[in-house]
């Protein structure tokens, strides 16, 4: 999300957010809408108003994110960006410890993760304003259970408001993936210059073992997903062109 924001950030038309991650649908929600408001730019100072917006991750998976967004506005742009989930799950494990949030293993992380989250999703909606540390921090295969949490997004907002990006794609061809996104958002073309992949990280690659039992969590998913796309009036996101997705059919 780093990579792609500060990308579209480079477009004349693009004014962006006080900060990247203004977490108001998930974190910050109390505060109300205009603590909100007061983190973009004003319209009065434009004849033509910029295009306008934030990224924070945890709004794909935070239970509360896809009511209280289309509540606030009903005609909100969305993008995801979808990593293969095995590679996305021991990222985020490595970021995790790298944070001082982590200190189990990754083949103990990922065996503790149901226990973990258990009932925390249930005590999110039950208690809206409240933080689940483990939900946040420790949801390494929940949150590439990509069909269940665009599924509740697109229940609410129309398939034409969303663009689905392949994060593979954008970090071999970020200019096509920055236009692409800029048409979405109604924008002219822009050449986004020189450009290089944020918050990447280096660490040991999985093993061909830990690989294919963490594939196993994300078949069934998989299948979920390749039906939400289906269902996408605009196909931005071609699955079965991705080095994770050869075996879904293109929609």
């Amino acid at each position: 999300t780093t990579s792609l924001y500060r990308y579209l950030c480079t477009h004349p038309d693009v004014l962006p957010a006080l900060r990247k991650e203004v977490h108001y649908y998930d974190f910050q929600f109390a505060k109300g809408t205009a603590w909100y408001g007061a983190h973009y730019p004003l319209r009065r100072r434009w004849r033509t108003p910029p295009v306008t917006g934030e990224a924070s991750p945890y709004y794909m998976v935070h239970p509360l994110a896809p009511a209280r967004a289309h509540a606030h506005n009903p005609q909100l742009k969305i993008i995801a960006i979808l990593r293969e989930p095995v590679e996305r799950a021991h990222s985020q494990y490595q970021h995790e410890r790298a944070n001082g949030h982590e200190q189990l293993a990754f083949e103990e992380a990922i065996d503790a993760e149901a226990e973990r989250l258990a009932g925390c999703d249930a005590r999110l909606r039950r208690a809206p304003h409240y933080y689940c540390y483990n939900h946040h921090h420790f949801s390494y295969l929940d949150r590439g259970r990509y069909g269940h949490h665009l599924s509740r997004w697109l229940a609410l907002f129309p398939a034409q408001q969303m663009l689905i990006l392949s994060a593979e794609t954008l970090f071999a061809n970020p200019n096509r993936a920055a236009n692409e996104t800029f048409a979405f958002l109604g924008l002219a073309p822009h050449e986004i210059g020189p450009v290089r992949a944020h918050n990447q990280r280096r660490y040991p690659a999985l093993s061909a073992e830990e690989r294919i039992q963490l594939e196993r969590h994300f078949d069934e998913d998989k299948k979920r997903l390749t039906g939400v796309l289906r269902n996408v009036a605009n196909p931005h996101f071609a699955l079965a062109a991705t080095p994770w997705g050869k075996a879904i059919p293109q929609t």
